[in-house]
């Protein structure tokens, strides 16, 4: 498993091959994905990685990764073991919220956007 902060903008790391997903941890709803500049680039052969994303109606997989809510951005697969690097240019558009809009109650009770300085991206 490979994290870290959002507001570093880029991170290089080796994976093996295998099937992996990206997550935001901090909260459980992402308003506006696609306006977010990601790249995954194998170093090695200066290619990108293919990243898929798919929601249903806003809605995406939740989890707890190290006692911290997260939320599933992008699936990718990575044919060999390889070094990567993980480039996001514009991390300032991303509005990650605890909960979705539609849970009323706990909107009221956690208003704001996550900051930056909280998101951390976790590669699993």
């Amino acid at each position: 498993m490979e994290k870290f902060y959002i507001k570093e903008k880029s991170h290089e790391f080796e994976l093996s091959y295998g099937s992996y997903q990206i997550y935001f941890t901090g909260g459980w709803y992402i308003k506006n994905l696609e306006d977010l500049d990601i790249e995954l680039i194998n170093i090695e052969s200066e290619k990108n990685v293919v990243l898929k994303s798919k929601d249903f109606f806003g809605l995406r997989r939740q989890a707890y990764i190290s006692s911290q809510q997260a939320v599933l951005a992008f699936k990718f697969e990575n044919q060999k073991y390889s070094k990567l690097r993980l480039t996001i240019k514009n991390p300032e558009s991303l509005i990650l919220k605890r909960y979705h809009p539609l849970l009323f109650t706990y909107n009221l009770l956690h208003p704001k956007n996550i900051s930056l300085e909280e998101i951390s991206v976790v590669i699993k």
